[in-house]
């Protein structure tokens, strides 16, 4: 359990108290002996919390405050009404000091477990982010690809996976495919449709689509490429083969190759 603002503040201030107790007694003891084995007492208890796990830290603890109390209430025996008040104040300082010590030192063990919990989860879904657009990896694009078919096979829905290559344009094979990435990141569904590079060629995963679906979005492709060509008719060529066996369309994909 992570202890909220307001409880951690609560602790702070109980700590305070206790210390501010424990100097007000060191001011009128009467019997230095006890303030420096309350002390010690206390020195031992923070170590404990400091180097145990939060588990023996609670066991530890509870087993000097009750060894402490009896101590305490031994000392007080034939003491004057003054020194056992004293002595009592004693207990409540190193209650009210240790107590407070122990949950917060638990609150942030719980809060670095948390924040590695999160650190993983944010490695593992970053794998899933492209640095240079929305262009998965080779295994990215399998993996989700996968993913999302369990959910379209649920929904009864049908997908295509589309192959956009490129015919020789004149144009080095680095820009033509920057050129290409850029547009078809302008032209997918970024909710639904993710794509890969391969080669000289992009594999466009569209989801939840049929033949009409494809053609409209080829054309939207080749509007948004002619744009940026200003070309008529710009040197690109598609496959399309609707989703029945992923991974056997995937490979077949995979081997065919490109008119670059």
């Amino acid at each position: 359990m992570i202890i909220r603002k307001t409880n951690f503040s609560l602790l702070l201030f109980l700590f305070m108290i206790g210390n501010f107790l424990l100097f007000a007694i060191a001011i009128h003891s009467s019997s230095l002996e006890v303030f420096f084995f309350h002390w010690a007492v206390l020195l031992a208890s923070v170590m404990v919390i400091l180097f145990l796990s939060p588990k023996w830290s609670y066991i530890v603890i509870s087993a000097l405050t009750v060894l402490y109390g009896f101590l305490l209430c031994y000392f007080s025996y034939l003491q004057t009404v003054f020194n056992q008040m004293q002595l009592i104040s004693l207990f409540i300082s190193y209650v009210l000091s240790v107590v407070p010590l122990l949950f917060i030192r638990h609150s942030f063990l719980s809060m670095d477990i948390r924040m590695k919990e999160l650190l993983a989860e944010t490695v593992a879904l970053r794998k899933y982010m492209d640095s240079d657009g929305l262009m998965l990896t080779k295994q990215e694009f399998y993996e989700r690809s996968k993913i999302t078919l369990r959910g379209m096979n649920r929904r009864n829905e049908t997908g295509f996976l589309l192959k956009v290559s490129g015919l020789n344009s004149g144009v080095t094979q680095k820009a033509w495919q920057g050129l290409i990435q850029n547009v078809i990141e302008e032209t997918i569904r970024s909710d639904f449709d993710f794509f890969m590079s391969e080669g000289a060629s992009f594999i466009i995963f569209l989801q939840n689509t049929n033949e009409e679906g494809v053609i409209k979005f080829q054309n939207r492709l080749l509007s948004n490429l002619r744009l940026q060509m200003n070309m008529i008719q710009p040197p690109i060529q598609f496959r399309d083969y609707a989703i029945v066996d992923f991974d056997e369309v995937y490979q077949m994909l995979l081997e065919e190759k490109s008119n670059v």
